[in-house]
């Protein structure tokens, strides 16, 4: 990822993580795990790509930087006003808002308004909703699509995390790997059953 305007608008974003008047509290990846997302999906050609948990947007950058390349397109969901309004601002200062879609609300209703096949999802909502965004969403996988868990690592024994794990591993046509990137990311596969 080269676009200088989206490392900028990152290095800002960092820099107001640190501020101690946010309105809420922020969360992101760490740099190098969307590095490595925005690796994927550009190898991959995704175009269809879902996020459940937007925050100020971090993650989506590198999300909806490679959905440019490959002439896609970023569908995000949050449920806070604060955050949407700030993820929408940073969009459009990195010059991304024509590959991002903001979907605002609960994220279990509003996944499941939302049409498939999906190429990429990445799970960073609610720890004890995975499994549901998972059921939700599976279906609606194309064949070769890869969902992504975040926090699998740090959040290791929380009854959310370990459901969801439990429900992946009950999946014929799902394989799965936890890479120990950031706060561990659980990346499974929908292949052929």
């Amino acid at each position: 990822m080269k676009d200088e305007r989206i490392l900028q608008v990152l290095k800002e974003l960092e820099e107001l993580e640190g501020s101690p008047d946010l309105e809420e509290e922020l969360w992101r990846i760490p740099f190098e795990t969307g590095q490595l997302f925005n690796l994927i999906l550009r190898h991959s050609g995704a175009k269809r790509i879902l996020e459940v948990g937007t925050s100020s947007g971090y993650s989506t950058l590198f999300l909806a930087d490679a959905a440019r390349a490959n002439g896609g397109r970023v569908y995000t969901c949050e449920l806070s006003p604060f955050k949407v309004n700030l993820a929408r601002s940073v969009f459009e200062k990195a010059g991304v808002s024509e590959h991002v879609e903001v979907v605002q609300g609960n994220a279990l209703e509003t996944i499941e308004s939302l049409e498939g096949p999906w190429d990429f999802v990445f799970l960073d909502g609610q720890k004890d909703e995975y499994m549901f965004y998972l059921a939700s969403l599976w279906p609606k996988l194309r064949k070769g699509a890869l969902v992504v868990a975040d926090n699998t690592l740090s959040h290791e024994g929380v009854l959310g995390i370990e459901a969801y794990k439990f429900t992946v591993d009950l999946l014929d046509d799902a394989s799965s790997v936890n890479v120990p990137i950031g706060s561990g990311d659980l990346f499974t596969l929908k292949r052929d059953g």
